[in-house]
């Protein structure tokens, strides 16, 4: 796979060498960006400590009860025209909240750099940027259920202790394994009749802009492959939008499962009315190889969203489950958020989510529960 994409990338590079020669404009360079500053909080009733209680690396709840959080990006945007007349894009993305580049060791100020080759024939995206598994991805965080802070897909998570000792629940409905913003190769075809298709190669997901093809580490996925289908088309008044994903590759350690999951999903929209669903299916990915049975993580997510002028209002859920060979039943989350947004003009907006959390583990006899309600508020620009 990965030779049949260099492969490709060559040809498309000679096809434009031999092209007629023009003298091309010089780049432009354009910044935007968006600042938010949020303040929310939870009560709830964790039975058992094997859910937390206070705010750890996996929950990320507040263990006040409430917390204030800023989310801020820079872009750098740069395009351009090769002398043969083919179109290019850079960008450069900042993460520049001020503790980002202390968060942890992987972690840096810059989250994105990649540049975007684009023509006829299709697109090349080359460098740190989301493969086709992630942008093809359909839930209610993209599409319907985005008002407010996100829906299921936006912050909640960070204002209460959501996430119990099965680590594998989903608390967003893009926490399919996938390769995220890994150094990677992906090609777009064009969309013909409403469809369109791509392919992403990691070589490893743990390289973010470094090469560490060296690398022996026995966690590391290698060779990893993002594939996906979409269409999208409107009937009249009527847009709709499908699509799949699937991504595989593998771990080093021969002890573990490779890395597999797809999702499907569809949206639709009719006015200002959206409706949209999603399924996520991360298998037993990871985890220990093991002859007793099934492991598999699932979730689904659902939103309807609704919007007239500068209002807009949504509601989302996401229900996730972790199959347990040895007990009668699975460990699962739900969680249901309404979101309103209002649109202030000129690059501001205000809006608020108020979320129900719950969540039953399926250890046997000694099950675990967690119950809690939240709320935040906020205020965001984009310039």
């Amino acid at each position: 796979m990965n030779k049949l994409l260099l492969g490709t990338t060559a040809l498309v590079g000679a096809s434009l060498l031999m092209a007629g020669v023009a003298y091309a404009a010089k780049p432009k360079v354009k910044v935007n960006g968006s600042i938010e500053f949020t303040a929310g909080g939870s009560d709830q009733t964790v039975e058992k400590k094997a859910f937390g209680g206070s705010a750890g690396p996996g929950s990320k709840g507040p263990s006040l009860g409430y917390a204030f959080r800023t989310n801020s990006e820079i872009h750098i945007n740069i395009s351009g025209k090769t002398d043969a007349g083919m179109k290019w894009k850079a960008q450069v993305q900042f993460e520049v909240d001020t503790n980002v580049a202390n968060s942890g060791d992987n972690e840096s100020a810059i989250d994105e750099t990649w540049i975007r080759l684009s023509g006829s024939w299709g697109r090349i995206d080359l460098g740190n940027q989301d493969g086709v598994e992630d942008s093809y991805l359909m839930n209610d965080g993209y599409s319907a259920g985005a008002a407010g802070d996100g829906g299921s897909d936006g912050n909640w998570q960070d204002f209460i202790d959501a996430r119990p000792t099965n680590s594998r629940l989903f608390d967003e409905p893009d926490d399919i394994i996938q390769s995220g913003d890994a150094t990677k190769i992906t090609y777009y075809t064009p969309r013909v009749e409403g469809f369109s298709a791509g392919v992403s190669w990691t070589p490893n997901t743990e390289a973010h802009g470094q090469a560490i093809g060296t690398s022996d580490d026995s966690d590391d996925s290698t060779n990893n492959v993002g594939f996906g289908v979409q269409f999208k088309k409107k009937f009249d008044k009527l847009k709709v939008q499908v699509s799949g994903v699937v991504f595989s590759g593998d771990v080093r350690d021969e002890s573990l499962e490779d890395p597999f999951s797809w999702a499907a999903g569809i949206g639709l929209g009719y006015g200002g009315w959206k409706a949209a669903f999603g399924y996520m299916d991360n298998g037993d990915s990871l985890q220990p190889k093991s002859t007793i049975g099934d492991d598999d993580a699932f979730a689904w997510s659902a939103g309807l969203g609704y919007s007239q002028g500068p209002v807009h209002l949504a509601v989302s859920w996401l229900h996730s489950e972790v199959e347990l060979p040895s007990e009668s039943d699975n460990d699962e989350s739900d969680v249901v958020i309404l979101g309103a947004t209002y649109m202030l003009g000129g690059g501001a907006k205000v809006f608020a989510d108020v979320f129900w959390l719950d969540q039953d583990s399926g250890e046997d006899p000694v099950g675990t529960e967690n119950e809690g309600v939240g709320f935040l508020v906020g205020m965001g620009v984009k310039f």
